[in-house]
């Protein structure tokens, strides 16, 4: 996994070519690398983040804890902190069709 702070290891487009096993190795750890031509960074490579399942019983535990929210009062607090007024984003640009 990339942990943030983590510098990524520089690796020539050269040395890519040679050993892109090595590289791809890395990847599946978790490493990043800065693919650099001649000695310039070229491009970033980061592994990507896999999700990962949460078994169904923990969700149920987590959520078990969880306040209860009464439909209600949330609609009531979310229609006094925005405006439900409905307007045309391109009124007054002239791609409205006025």
């Amino acid at each position: 996994m990339v942990y943030p702070g983590e510098r990524p290891t520089d690796v020539s487009v050269r040395q890519f070519v040679a050993d892109s096993g090595t590289v791809t190795r890395g990847l599946r750890q978790g490493h990043a690398y800065t693919l650099t031509l001649n000695g310039e960074p070229l491009a970033r490579m980061i592994p990507i983040r896999r999700r990962q399942a949460v078994p169904t019983d923990e969700v149920f535990a987590v959520f078990a804890t969880a306040p209860v929210i009464d439909a209600d009062e949330l609609r009531a607090d979310l229609d006094e902190a925005f405006s439900q007024d409905v307007r045309d984003p391109f009124e007054g640009t002239g791609l409205d069709g006025t």
